[in-house]
């Protein structure tokens, strides 16, 4: 069985690789010519030597029979033939505690939020344990045309306003015929050992106001530095 193989690919593959050499140039077809039957193999061929692309360009050829374009286009086809694909590779390490950036974000809001003397939460969200950088924003409106008010607003747990992360006051002047309006930012960090609330709270020094598109967020980092920030 071994011989009859053997003797199978020196006929038709060695003439069918011989014929291609003799379709590609007469360089080729020289060297070919002075070379005994059935002397081409496997050992006479460099790897890398016979591609798809020569087999397939040297099928074209009219100098070749039917017989021998037939073997070439068989050889063509397997050497093109794609490899099974391999196994997937290991997943890879993990990274060092502390070398990942941010990695998520919690945020809640109010549309619109009564505010009167006493604090009261205008927008909050919850976040598990972690290290956060928190902020919050608000555009406080007045009660009606020529009214001043003053607002405080403060980034705390809850209504207690304690402990306070950041806080600043507001003043609305009375401006004749336009309510008046500002903007409050806030921002801070913070640490938590367990599950904790975020908050923006406010109340007015007096009188009332509306908290007008207000947001919370809080965003998860990898460590922070620097902390306690100080607050006034």
């Amino acid at each position: 069985m071994s011989r009859r193989r053997e003797r199978r690919f020196s006929s038709a593959h060695a003439i069918a690789i011989a014929a291609l050499f003799f379709a590609l140039g007469g360089g080729a077809y020289a060297a070919v010519t002075s070379l005994p039957p059935n002397s081409v193999g496997t050992k006479q061929l460099k790897n890398g030597s016979v591609t798809a692309a020569k087999l397939a360009r040297g099928a074209g050829s009219t100098r070749l029979t039917t017989k021998q374009k037939k073997e070439i286009k068989k050889l063509a086809k397997a050497f093109a033939q794609r490899g099974p694909t391999g196994p997937q590779g290991p997943r890879g390490d993990t990274g060092a505690p502390g070398s990942t950036g941010p990695s998520d974000t919690y945020i809640g809001g109010a549309a619109v939020a009564p505010l009167g003397t006493s604090y009261s939460v205008v927008a909050s969200t919850t976040v598990p344990s972690g290290q956060y950088l928190i902020q919050a924003k608000t555009t406080v409106v007045g009660p009606a045309e020529n009214t001043g008010t003053s607002v405080v607003c403060t980034l705390a747990p809850d209504a207690s306003a304690s402990p306070e992360w950041d806080g600043t006051a507001l003043t609305l002047p009375a401006i004749p015929s336009v309510t008046s309006f500002g903007p409050i930012s806030l921002a801070g960090a913070q640490s938590f050992p367990d599950e904790h609330q975020v908050a923006l709270v406010c109340k007015t020094q007096g009188g009332s106001a509306t908290a007008d598109n207000a947001r919370v967020w809080a965003i998860k980092v990898g460590s922070l530095h620097g902390l306690p920030v100080p607050t006034d």
